[in-house]
């Protein structure tokens, strides 16, 4: 049965009472191109112990004009299983840059629902998965995706919800947000621009602070990598050699090791340094340099590279232009949005870090990457984030909200967009860094485990400590 309301924050009426809703964002990978991970367990009908139902959900496609009152459906997923009417909150699962889904049994965020004896809901991100406004992705039509929308999308779509539940709730509201990555952003902006429908919020690795020029990205990258000793670091540079002498020499040789026919230099280049970032920013630097260690001088060692990117979520075919500027919708591929929305307002562009051994191409500079964003869509698209975080403050958010815990893993390279410390806390806002072997983006949102690093246990501890704190507030 689909639910298509247009009741909501246009002219509508809010008299809710009774439940505790904690609205959590889903980021299906990692920010810029890294969207074929999901950052935890994913719900499996066919083994889940829980009933979850899909449903539809009408949302205006341009919030900032009044006029328009133009609609689209927008895919979400709930589950009353461990709901209590009388004490419970609702779990709000928000996703962002991919398909969106029910969070899995063994998720942390299906553990914290099952203590809270809570709902739980999932909303999909507009122009993502199945949620999209329009029959193609030509850039007219994209002009509506940016994270302003999904923030309003987000608002209007708790409302309804809120109202669904009012009669059935018995205990007094509450609302909090949790998400990952770029969906950990929206969690803190969302607490930030609207306070009076969220009491907190946790932004796991939340990319807070829209950066150009972001070159302390791939320094983190060195500097996990060298945890493991200067070695795995050295086969990575001989990599970058010669893969760019053997591309000058002939590229189709480089294309058929990579099985990257379609490829020009640009996107490869881009495609080549996520193999190695890709392993490190989800928590395998160890395995990546063991690896790499292995297979140091064998002949096929390129080939075999290849094949270890694909098996970590890094395909040459998704980071082509051919495949960027498809205007085709597809639920599950999403390379063009994701693309749109880091080269017209977020930015996150990944340039070489210092010194002169950079763990990408030298030539990947913010020329580049103005290069870059105009040919995938044959346009001058290129990010203000001055003009982003002039609206959601950047890191000095803190200053200006309360209730949030940032949390970001200590190999992470995106860490250095978010909120690492805070000084001077009076508002309850808490920096946790997750600073153990292997922690990388987002960590904390996968399923626990007893074999899990002591900082990793600590780091969770908090966050539900943080989360009966505000429950139990007055406020």
């Amino acid at each position: 049965v689909s639910t298509q309301s247009t009741w909501g924050l246009k002219g509508s009426k809010s008299s809710m009472k009774g439940i505790a809703i904690l609205v959590l964002f889903c980021s299906l990978a990692v920010l810029t191109v890294c969207r074929r991970k999901v950052l935890m367990e994913v719900h499996d009908p066919a083994t889940s112990k829980y009933t979850v139902h899909q449903d539809w959900f009408s949302n205006f496609i341009d919030h900032l004009d009044h006029s328009n009152h133009q609609t689209f459906q927008q895919r979400y997923w709930y589950s009353y299983d461990l709901w209590d009417k009388k004490t419970g909150p609702i779990i709000f699962y928000i996703c962002a840059e991919g398909p969106g889904h029910f969070p899995g049994d063994s998720s942390f965020l299906m553990a914290l629902a099952k203590e809270m004896n809570a709902a739980v809901v999932a909303l999909e991100h507009r122009y993502y998965g199945a949620s999209v406004p329009f029959p193609d992705l030509r850039l007219d039509y994209m002009r509506y995706l940016s994270h302003d929308q999904a923030l309003a999308d987000t608002a209007y779509f708790i409302k309804f919800f809120k109202h669904k539940l009012e009669d059935l709730a018995e205990s007094p509201l509450k609302l909090f947000t949790i998400g990952g990555s770029y969906a950990g952003a929206l969690s803190a902006w969302m607490r930030y621009k609207y306070p009076y429908l969220v009491d907190g919020a946790l932004a796991s690795s939340g990319v807070v602070n829209a950066i150009l020029d972001f070159s302390d990205f791939d320094d983190q990258v060195k500097r996990s990598v060298l945890k493991s000793g200067p070695k795995c670091e050295e086969i990575i540079q001989g990599f970058l050699k010669e893969v760019k002498e053997a591309w000058d020499k002939n590229p189709w040789n480089v294309k058929k090791m990579y099985r990257a026919p379609f490829m020009e230099w640009d996107d490869f280049m881009f495609y080549f340094a996520d193999i190695f970032v890709e392993a490190v920013q989800y928590g395998s630097r160890t395995q990546l340099c063991v690896f790499l260690e292995t297979i140091e001088n064998d002949p096929k060692k390129h080939e075999k590279l290849a094949k270890f990117g694909e098996e970590h979520g890094v395909t040459a075919n998704a980071y082509s232009f051919e495949y960027i500027r498809t205007l085709q919708t597809d639920p599950y591929n999403n390379y063009r949005q994701w693309t749109y929305q880091f080269c017209s307002s977020l930015g996150y562009l990944n340039t070489p870090g210092s010194g002169d051994r950079p763990l990408r191409f030298k030539e990947m500079n913010i020329e580049y990457w103005k290069r870059y964003c105009a040919k995938s869509f044959d346009a001058p698209v290129f990010p203000d984030t001055f003009h982003t975080n002039s609206l959601y403050g950047d890191l000095r958010i803190v200053n200006y909200t309360s209730n949030i815990v940032f949390t970001n893993g200590g190999e992470d390279p995106w860490q250095w967009a978010g909120v690492r410390s805070v000084q001077n806390n009076t508002k309850n806002i808490e920096a946790i860094l997750i600073d153990c072997k292997n922690c990388g983006h987002c960590v904390e949102l996968r399923g626990e485990r007893p074999e899990d690093a002591p900082e990793l246990k600590a780091a969770r501890r908090n966050i539900r400590t943080a989360f009966k704190k505000w429950m139990n507030s007055k406020q």
